[in-house]
């Protein structure tokens, strides 16, 4: 059974860096799961059990320490078996979640994408 993993919505530089990562980590990990957007799950929480995921083995994959992804799977009575935030992988201050018209941003390097890669990979294992 392939695990459930819930990406929260990150709006910003967070989005532009979570996007790439999980990109990269989905490439290497597809046959292993099922990925869902948090904010497609927290309004429709039948897609998750639809899914065949096993929800005592989900991952949540969070832009910031405020973990909307664990929040919305805890309104659902889902624990997740593990959660990854991307501040943990980051060695610089990045902004708070905002919208934004502007996608460019010179910080981001492609040590602190596979830095959470790495994380959420781990967090499959």
């Amino acid at each position: 059974m392939r695990k459930g993993v819930v990406v929260c919505g990150a709006n910003g530089e967070r989005s532009v860096i979570l996007d790439r990562a999980v990109d990269a980590f989905s490439k290497k990990n597809q046959s292993r799961i099922l990925q869902f957007s948090a904010c497609s799950i927290g309004v429709s929480p039948l897609m998750l059990s639809m899914s065949g995921a096993d929800t005592t083995m989900m991952v949540t994959i969070n832009g910031c320490r405020n973990r909307c992804a664990d929040r919305i799977l805890e309104k659902m009575n889902v624990k997740p078996e593990r959660s990854v935030v991307l501040d943990d992988a980051l060695e610089r201050e990045v902004g708070a979640c905002k919208t934004t018209c502007s996608y460019d941003f010179p910080g981001i390097n492609e040590d602190e994408i596979k830095r959470f890669v790495t994380m959420m990979t781990a967090a499959l294992d």
